[in-house]
């Protein structure tokens, strides 16, 4: 059967049938353009100025090489290789859509040229495929509901004139043909959540169950999100970069540089009424408690914070419950008051996402309760946030937010105040909730970034007076951030990326565009929390994405750009700074609880993915008690277990809700006043009752996630003494060991030492002294399950303290239950922690479970000891001494041990100079024999057959240094500038002079190049005034004339400046020919035949040819042509043969410039014997040389006449006369014995 066609194969362009030829796989690009500028402004009243020119013609050279570059590579790579390889996508170079928006065209064309079939996004049915086909289906569906509902029933509200709220109002109900009449009372209206904006329709399918960051589409090309289906929430939130940065991310953090989090996912609660109904609500939640009525005092950081000028971080409590739970951490800002009876008071709550619906709750009922009443608004969608942490936090937000109008600004604003904060490194240094806020304007008109100008004019004397002052407590204003109508503005004037990129381009090169009436004014809101060490901006969430480019893009003054952090790194920092991070630390919340089940499946599915065989068998544990398996779900922290006995009664009226913690959270603060037998907490003792405590490893091990912490045996003694004995001893350390090893003989000889080594290699190896270590049989087993007192919640090795460290949850009732036959009075600070699936516990850690907060720093002997003023001055004064006294003496140290070794190598290079020299020659040695080996011996050293031995102290032997190269001596001083000295001019120096400290000078001696050139003229005047000031010179004393020549020889000594009027060169990249900057341009047009008179007559020529090759017709504007062959008779005249073709002529020039002449050797005059005696007996010709002096052209051209021959032409006649005018000798050759007209004459 014949074969048939697959209609579902691809069939071939018709085109590409038609022709045989292959078809090129990259075909060719159209020719790249170059934008040039007029460089009228180049020359302002006919004068050229250099830095005007050049950077009128900058753009056009980068331009053109840029150009040629793309030009080169454009044939060689495909769209998807254009794409940087961390942003490629490991199948999608197969579809244009996958590639970015620069490249879709470029990706368009390959598909085509290769036959690629790209979707269409349509189908017969008209409905569509993909989104299209989704998104018309839910309107079809949406708009068929609403049909059925309308003719389902009609519902008619109307409303008595005059009436009020609470009335009756007539309801109108028709249903069939009956109508029916009913009275409703109108419900009071309670604060609704916000919804998430209307995305965009390519972008709406993926957006069901969740909400985009801003940063969404940035994020997604350069870290780990979280998965599609189970967002995190409510929010897709970046995890982490997609590439290593755990040690990056440290170093940023803390060191050099800074990282930023998009934290628009914090939501922000709107409060609006009367100061004493917002006072009263903070109050009924227990806002701040911990500090102990603090921000209600009418004086210091409260009375600040309650008239907006600071925002303060502390614990919110529901409103009932004995005692009142913790819901979480939150901060508060306060807007400024307007100073009117009638003025309402703002209030923004922001709070973690996690807390955020049992916040909104107790909110919410507590605001009815306000009279005058309190309005609550959500403002999650509205308010988008940026975080910032590091050294250079302060330096990128500066430069990055800057205020509109700033220099029409009063002295004090906080316009005015922000840009002078850039050269801060440290926020501990701006007073505590620190708060600024102010319009600022698109960073997109301000792209790409440039360092902050701040940073080169620093004044730290007038940075400490505004830091000690703070003029903005006084001078600040209501932020319109709090308004809604400013906020909905600014997103809705924000100018597309179109208009932004079409500004710029209009805008002068290298400079920003101007600034505009109606740019949009952006409301902005910092503020600094002492607490996390972080800036926090507050701006509209649409205009978020500009400023978070701008951010990643800012060059940062000590090198590279900021980097980006995700949740993993948030927990990160605040581990580092041992500081527990809301909600992972906190299982005692509702928050951390339900953060803590979540944790509990993923580990659980995580540890069933694994192979059978890698998995650990948790059963199979033996903690050597005879009991096996792990305690309660190894991939979870068994709070359960730790839970209080409970009586019958209590477990019945303890009912907690769904997804409540069945804990209370306690501060350490209270603990540890708690354990000194301060009372101040309302918790009952029997209630359960988490604290957080930061545990530091002893030795080796690092603590993980769920790890179980143990107190010491409570139960066994001799166990308890075994944990105990491990314990190193702090008053021991290492003292014994450094004593031992200085007892060693300092010198042994070789015969001891070969010895001791024997022995060493023959004894059996014994066990090493000290404590034993994990894995030994004698190491101490884990205590029982009724000494566990925690889990690990957060563990891994801290790169800030540079040993292991964890954050664990503690119960408080087992730290507080007696101990049998242990004194209750002696505090104990060590625990046991065992990770989970582990049989061996580690040593004893050091924790601050009862004496000190997780955020604080802890000794090994307990409480921080306070230092005095006094005490701190002198500390500080002793450290800057030694600091001074640390630098001086290694820098006066490299200088003696530099300049040591200097004098060495040339006390070497002058002995074996000398020995060289002295060397003799094998070839003026009479007899043969061995050569002497070479020996000098001078005041430094001593030079024997190739090793020198230096004589004494080289720094007083050898009073110069000499060039192991060049064997000259060097100078010692610079010849010009700060320091010289004159040198001995009879002598010769190495050409490796010292470096010039001058003014307008570099380290060489060479003038900095300067941007006003001189012109010809006035370069040939400044030559023509020196030769004649040369000339006539003034006679003078002769130490005048010693002087001027001695000025003259030391420039000669000099390594040669450039003049002042020095202009850079330029390379051409075409022709690899060195030019001046200010002719670049115009070598350019016509190195590449962009212009001349040559490319116009070519360009003619194309035009009357048709062709362009300029084959068989002379081109137009060509003065002479060159004669085809043949075109001309015979009968033409000997002039016009001898003129010839000028074309002709050109190549014979050049042939000749390219071919080197050749000498042509003269024939001697002498004649043989033989042949003078052969001539003599036969007549023949005889050349005989003669001087041709008395002859013309004209008469030997009229002698010549009669005897041309018409076959052989005569040659064109040359021009040889010398130089004086007098003819060139000539060589005759004369027919003797012959006829008149046989006579031939030629000269040679």
């Amino acid at each position: 059967m014949p074969p048939q066609d697959n209609p579902k194969k691809r069939k071939p362009d018709a085109a590409s049938t038609a022709s045989t030829s292959k078809r090129a796989r990259f075909p060719g690009r159209p020719q790249h353009t170059i934008r040039t500028m007029p460089t009228l402004t180049a020359y302002p009243n006919g004068e050229l100025n250099v830095s005007r020119f050049m950077r009128a013609h900058e753009n056009e050279i980068k331009s053109l090489e840029k150009a040629m570059k793309a030009a080169k590579k454009g044939m060689s790579r495909r769209a998807f290789q254009e794409v940087p390889r961390e942003l490629r996508r490991r199948t999608g170079s197969h579809n244009p859509q996958r590639v970015p928006k620069r490249l879709r065209i470029q990706a368009f064309e390959e598909a085509k040229m290769d036959n690629t079939p790209t979707a269409k996004n349509k189908s017969g049915s008209g409905i569509g495929k993909g989104r299209v086909k989704w998104l018309r289906r839910q309107g079809i569906e949406k708009s068929r509901k609403g049909r059925k509902k309308r003719d389902k029933n009609e519902v008619t509200v109307t409303a008595e004139a005059g009436a009020k709220d609470g009335d009756a109002m007539e309801v109108d109900m028709a249903k069939g043909s009956g109508t029916q009449k009913t009275a409703k009372v109108k419900k009071r209206k309670l604060p609704k959540l916000a919804v998430p904006g209307m995305p965009a329709s390519r972008f709406r399918r993926r957006q069901l169950n969740k909400t985009w960051l801003p940063t969404h589409i940035w994020h997604t090309k350069r870290a780990t999100m979280t998965p599609p289906k189970e967002p995190l929430w409510r929010f897709a939130i970046p995890l982490a970069p997609a590439t290593k940065t755990y040690r990056l991310t440290h170093r940023a953090a803390t060191l050099r540089g800074a990282v930023a989090w998009d934290m628009s996912y914090m939501a922000t609660i709107g409060l609006e009424g009367a100061e004493a109904s917002l006072v009263g609500l903070l109050k009924g939640l227990h806002f701040a408690e911990e500090d102990v009525g603090r921000p209600w005092q009418d004086k210091g950081v409260g009375k600040k914070w309650r008239n907006g000028t600071r925002a303060l971080d502390g614990w919110i409590f529901t409103r009932e419950g004995n005692p009142p739970r913790r819901i979480a951490l939150v901060t508060v800002i306060w807007s400024v008051p307007d100073h009117s009876e009638t003025a309402k008071r703002k209030v923004f709550i922001r709070v973690h996402p996690s807390a955020f619906l049992q916040l909104w709750n107790e909110v919410i009922r507590i605001a009815k309760v306000q009279k005058p009443s309190v309005v609550v608004e959500d403002l999650r969608f509205e308010i988008g946030s940026i975080e910032m942490m590091g050294p250079a936090a302060a330096e990128t937000l500066s430069s990055i937010f800057r205020p509109v109008n700033a220099k029409n600004t009063a002295a004090g604003s906080p316009e005015s105040i922000w840009p002078t904060l850039a050269p801060i490194t440290n926020s501990g240094l701006l007073p505590e909730g620190t708060l600024v806020a102010f319009s600022c304007s698109d960073p997109r008109l301000r792209d790409p970034p440039m360092t902050a100008q701040a940073l080169q004019d620093t004044d730290e004397e007038a940075l400490t007076e505004t830091l000690a002052d703070w003029p903005v407590d006084r001078t600040m204003t209501t932020p319109f951030i709090f308004d809604r109508k400013s906020r909905m503005a600014a997103g809705r004037t924000m100018p597309s990326q179109k208009s932004i990129n079409r500004r710029k381009g209009a805008a002068t090169p290298g400079e920003y565009p101007e600034s505009r009436s109606t740019d949009p004014q952006i409301p902005m809101l910092i503020y600094v929390s002492r607490r996390t060490n972080t800036w926090t901006v507050l701006l509209p969430w649409k205009c978020v994405a500009p400023f978070w480019r701008g951010i990643t893009r800012y060059p940062i003054s000590t090198g590279g750009n900021p980097r980006f952090g995700g949740l993993d790194q948030i927990r990160q920092v605040s581990y580092e700074h041992s500081r527990p991070c809301f909600p992972f630390d906190f299982p005692g919340t509702n928050a951390g609880w339900i953060w803590e089940l979540q944790q509990r499946v993923v580990r659980k599915h995580e540890w069933i993915k694994r192979p059978k065989g890698k998995r650990v068998e948790w059963n199979t544990l033996d903690f050597g008690t005879g009991k096996k398996g792990e305690l309660g779900d190894p991939w979870a922290c068994a709070w359960e277990r730790l839970m209080p006995p409970r009586s019958d009664s209590e477990e019945q009226q303890a009912d907690p809700e769904p997804g409540a913690s069945p804990f209370q959270y306690m501060l350490a603060s209270d603990v540890c006043a708690l354990l000194d037998g301060h009372t101040t907490t309302q918790l009952p003792l029997s209630l359960p009752v988490l604290f957080t405590v930061k545990v530091s490893m002893v030795q080796r091990g690092v603590p993980r996630d769920c790890a179980r912490v143990y107190r010491l045996p409570t139960n066994n003694a001799e166990l308890r003494e075994q944990w105990l004995a491990l314990v190193p001893d702090s008053q021991h350390s290492g003292a014994a060991r450094r004593q031992k090893r200085r007892a060693v003989t300092k010198d042994p000889s070789t015969e001891d030492r070969t010895r001791t080594l024997a022995a060493s290699l023959l004894e059996p190896p014994r066990r090493r002294d000290g404590p034993p270590q994990a894995g030994d049989a004698d190491y101490p087993r884990v205590p029982d399950e009724e000494d566990l007192v925690g889990f690990v919640t957060t563990g891994n090795y801290n790169l800030a303290e540079g040993r292991p460290t964890a954050i664990a949850n503690l119960t408080l009732h087992r730290i507080l239950q007696p101990r049998d036959g242990i004194d209750a009075g002696k505090r104990v600070h060590l625990c046991i922690v065992r990770e989970a699936g582990q049989t061996l516990g580690r040593r004893p850690a050091r924790t601050m479970s009862e004496d000190t907060a997780a955020g604080e720093k802890a000794s090994d002997g307990g409480r921080q000891e306070a230092f005095s003023s006094d005490a701190l001055a002198d500390l500080t004064k002793d450290i800057l001494e030694d600091v001074l006294y640390t630098i001086t003496h290694r820098t006066v140290l490299a200088s003696h041990r530099t300049e040591k070794l200097l004098r060495m190598q040339s006390a070497a290079t002058q002995a074996e100079s000398l020995a060289l020299a002295n060397l003799e020659p094998q070839s003026l040695k009479g007899a043969p024999g061995p050569q002497a080996a070479p020996n000098a011996e001078t005041p430094a050293a001593k030079y024997d057959n190739g090793l020198v031995h230096l004589k004494g102290n080289p720094l007083k032997t050898t009073p110069e240094i000499v060039c192991p190269h060049c064997k000259l001596p060097r100078l010692m001083h610079p010849i010009r500038g700060k320091g010289m000295q004159h040198p001995d001019l009879s002598r010769q120096y190495c050409k490796l002079y010292p470096f010039v400290t001058e003014e307008g000078l570099d380290v060489y001696g060479n003038p900095f190049p300067t941007d006003m050139a001189k012109s010809k003229k006035e370069r040939e005047l400044i030559k023509q005034q020196q030769k004649s000031a040369d000339k006539e010179g003034t006679p003078g004393s002769q130490d005048a004339d010693a002087a001027d020549n001695q000025g003259k020889e030391i420039k000669q000594l000099d390594t040669g400046g450039k003049p002042a009027s020095y202009i850079p060169w330029h390379t051409c990249p075409s022709c690899k020919r060195s030019l001046l900057i200010t002719r670049f341009a115009q070598h350019l047009e016509k190195c590449l035949g962009i212009s001349g008179r040559q490319s116009s007559r070519n360009a003619m020529a194309k035009m009357q040819n048709g062709s362009g090759s300029g084959l068989g017709n002379t081109p137009l504007g060509s003065r002479m042509g060159t004669p085809a062959p043949g075109s001309q008779g015979d009968g033409i005249g000997k002039a016009k043969m001898k003129s010839g073709s000028p074309i002709k002529k050109l190549d014979d020039e050049d042939d000749e410039a390219e071919t080197p002449e050749k000498k042509k050797k003269k024939k001697s005059s002498y004649i043989k014997k033989a042949d003078r005696e052969r001539l003599a007996k036969e007549p023949g010709s005889l050349k005989v040389k003669l001087k041709t002096g008395s002859f013309s052209k004209e008469s030997f051209r009229d002698r010549d006449k009669p005897s041309a021959s018409p076959e052989k032409p005569e040659k064109r006649e040359r021009d040889d006369n010398d130089a004086d005018g007098a003819p060139k000798a000539k060589k005759i050759k004369l027919s003797l014995g012959g006829k008149a007209e046989d006579t031939k004459v030629s000269a040679k």
